[in-house]
């Protein structure tokens, strides 16, 4: 059964919900005609009386149905107009009559109870987030301290130590991130930056890993956009960390941008290994790893995600092209004006 068959009463289900009633009134009408008969009451008054209380039950019927169809009518046209369906109960009008008036106050007081346990899950949502917070900050204490003493006591096992831990700092970065990913709005600030300050950060964080892979940087022209350079460094930086990690032989990275009418165009190409054109449109999905991540990469599936996410949130866009064993191409959309314009 379709949506509208179900959100809109018909004559002919109402009168299949009455049948009881109907059958009864029936009942009673023929037991009314057979006890004037036994009376030998006259047949034109007995067949006058069977009309008028045959049709009295018909326009009661149409009657109850016209009215209780009005009302519903009503609820489903606010519903169908209003984008947050909860405000309902404040706003279709009084009912007149009895299962109109008890069903408002149900849904009011369903209503209410929603209410009151979103503000409880909100409360304690926004407890933890904060709890999360803190604590993101206080761990990044002893692992500056643990940076310090490797840096103080050089050796290959240090070094490789240390690498471990500058991998726990990242992703405790990730974490920090994502839980402040659902309030942006909060924390940003959007003014004219010039991309090549955001993309030699993020070349400087992860310029070890870049060194021992023997990673090839290319940076060509980079515009000025208007982005939140925080928030855009972090984009970046998972774009670079995945290049870097599904690297081939002769790695290179290639970065520039292009303007356009409509927007400025950030592009990050590297020959790595590439993702299978089957799973290209899912890179950005919740916990995807695909074929690459469930090998020796060990991908979480959370950094593509929140940078899909934050894009959103701050006014832009990424997309990303790729050919196995050839290419990656991430590329982020600055639009000039609110609207973010595609480029396929």
């Amino acid at each position: 059964m379709t949506r509208k068959e179900v959100n809109t009463m018909k004559l002919i289900d109402y009168l299949k919900d009455k049948y009881k009633e109907i059958i009864l009134n029936i009942t009673s009408l023929v037991l009314v005609l057979s006890i004037l008969l036994i009376f030998n009451v006259n047949y034109m008054l007995v067949l006058f009386i069977s009309l008028i209380l045959i049709f009295n039950m018909f326009i009661v019927l149409i009657y109850n149905f016209l009215k209780r169809r009005s009302f519903y009518n009503d609820i489903k046209d606010t519903l169908n107009k209003l984008d947050k369906k909860y405000l309902i109960t404040e706003m279709f009008t009084e009912p007149y009559f009895l299962e109109g008036k008890l069903l408002k106050e149900y849904l009011y007081d369903i209503n209410r109870s929603m209410m009151e346990n979103i503000n409880t899950y909100r409360y304690t949502t926004l407890e933890f987030i904060e709890y999360i917070e803190m604590w993101c900050h206080e761990i990044k204490t002893p692992l500056a301290t643990l940076n310090l003493l490797l840096e103080n006591n050089k050796s290959q096992v240090n070094e490789s130590i240390k690498e471990e831990v500058e991998k726990i700092d990242n992703l405790i970065e990730q974490v920090l991130y994502f839980s402040r990913s659902g309030n942006v709005e909060k924390d940003y600030m959007i003014r004219k930056i010039n991309l090549k300050v955001i993309v030699d950060n993020v070349i400087k964080k992860n310029k070890k890993d870049l060194i021992s892979k023997k990673i090839k940087i290319k940076i060509d022209h980079l515009d000025n956009v208007n982005t939140d350079s925080k928030w855009l460094e972090f984009i970046l930086n998972q774009v670079i960390t995945n290049s870097i990690k599904y690297s081939s032989d002769s790695p290179f990275i290639e970065i520039y941008s292009k303007e356009f009418k409509n927007n400025v165009v950030l592009y990050i190409k590297d020959n790595g290994i590439g993702i299978p054109s089957s799973e290209v449109l899912r890179v950005f999905d919740k916990g995807f790893t695909g074929s690459n991540g469930r090998k020796k990469y060990k991908s979480t599936g959370i950094g593509l995600y929140l940078s899909k996410k934050l894009c959103k949130k701050l006014g832009h866009d990424i997309e990303i092209d790729s050919k196995v064993d050839e290419y990656t191409l991430v590329y982020i959309i600055f639009p000039k004006s609110s609207m973010v314009s595609n480029l396929r």
